[in-house]
């Protein structure tokens, strides 16, 4: 008899096959059908992640206090609809910069509600060894990423349309799954929401070297990872190597290959003993990585390269995920995983997405990576010396 475990990977896999489907078809939409400007790229990106740092906190103060189980099933619903009103839109040559914007605010929106209330709702299920469960839900998301990547580089073939309406329904299947666990017994009290409430996360990470620690690297993987990886790649897709969207999709495909072959080794090391090295470790590994991008390597290159980016990633991210999840306190679990989320998506919005659409405007896409590579490590570098993330275990 399946286990609620599989049940929760098995929500969580439906809603990041659409998360990868969503990477390719709104970056196509903006780079290779509207044929925006690089700054334009930035600011449709930044409108998918700003919610997070607006709505994050209160969304984790909600998952805290209510029923996740019927929250999610809510949210894939809500998402849902929103994917059927860009479906309709482009259906009818409806499609532009402003309706985009719309779009990303409301699925950013979403998605500030969905990340908190999923990472509190893990600590329910999981088993007795967490950074077996963290990475489990690592491989489930990545791994549905690179099938929903797959999916999206269809439209090549079956057209922008067919897919998008796929996009929908992907998310409404996430309902199924979900509708297969059991509600939690007790429940906090489900009076008002409190200013105090809601900051008692970030309270809470202030309070510990652990969690603060970590938490500037996330927001350093936010605005010198993320942004690239958002707005760069399509970029490079289009003008460097002068592609479609099944190359963009082939790139978004890699990545998370690499994630699941970077889970896959963790798994077979017996986990991480020294979780705060390994995040230091696997970012200067990624910045490697993205400086070799640079290089304007082949297309195949670029690939490799940005697959063993994703080997990295997988040690970063759930070296970071297990340190949360083990540190945040049973009552305030889900305000303080949605700080972390803060820590990527805000920064990733507000910073990093417009940052790098500047930068390819002034400078060009390969010498931005240059740039965001070489400011990762000299934040790195910061981290290492000036906090005590060393002694995270």
């Amino acid at each position: 008899m399946p286990t609620p475990y599989f049940w929760f990977l098995a929500g969580t896999g439906s809603w990041f096959m659409a998360i990868g489907m969503q990477n390719v078809l709104f970056s196509w939409l903006v780079v290779g059908v509207l044929n925006a400007e690089a700054e334009w790229v930035g600011i449709t990106q930044s409108a998918m992640m700003i919610p997070a740092v607006l709505l994050a906190l209160p969304g984790g103060t909600i998952a805290d206090r209510y029923d996740q189980r019927r929250l999610l099933m809510l949210l894939h619903l809500v998402a849902s609809g929103i994917s059927a009103g860009l479906f309709l839109a482009v259906a009818n040559d409806w499609l532009s910069i402003p309706l985009l914007i719309a779009y990303a605010i409301g699925m950013g929106t979403v998605q500030a509600f969905v990340m908190p209330t999923r990472d509190a709702q893990l600590s329910q299920v999981a088993g007795a060894n967490m950074l077996r469960s963290v990475t489990g839900m690592t491989m489930t998301q990545w791994s549905m990423q690179i099938l929903g990547s797959l999916l999206a580089g269809t439209a090549r073939w079956v057209g922008t349309v067919p897919a998008l309406g796929l996009h929908s329904l992907v998310l409404l299947a996430g309902i199924l799954p979900l509708r297969k666990l059991s509600s939690p017994k007790k429940r906090q009290s489900q009076g008002s929401l409190h200013l105090s409430d809601v900051i008692e996360g970030v309270r809470e990470v202030r309070q510990s070297p652990a969690l603060s620690a970590t938490l500037l690297l996330a927001v350093a993987v936010g605005v010198f990872f993320i942004g690239p990886f958002l707005v760069v790649l399509p970029l490079l897709v289009r003008d460097f190597y002068h592609g479609g969207v099944d190359q963009l999709a082939y790139l978004n495909m890699a990545f998370p290959l690499g994630t699941i072959l970077g889970s896959l080794g963790m798994l077979w090391a017996g986990g991480i003993r020294h979780k705060g090295e390994a995040q230091i470790v696997a970012l200067l590994f990624g910045a490697g990585c993205l400086f070799m991008v640079s290089f304007g390597l082949p297309f195949w290159g670029t690939m490799l390269t940005v697959c063993a980016w994703g080997v990295s990633a997988a040690l970063f991210i759930n070296a970071g995920r297990t340190v949360y999840q083990e540190q945040a306190s049973v009552a305030n679990r889900a305000r303080v995983l949605s700080v972390y989320t803060i820590g990527f998506m805000g920064a990733a919005g507000i910073l990093g997405a417009p940052l790098s659409g500047v930068l390819v405007d002034a400078i060009g896409p390969l010498t931005t990576c240059i740039v965001m590579s070489s400011a990762m490590v000299v934040v790195v570098g910061f981290v290492f010396l000036r906090t005590s993330i060393r002694q995270v275990q």
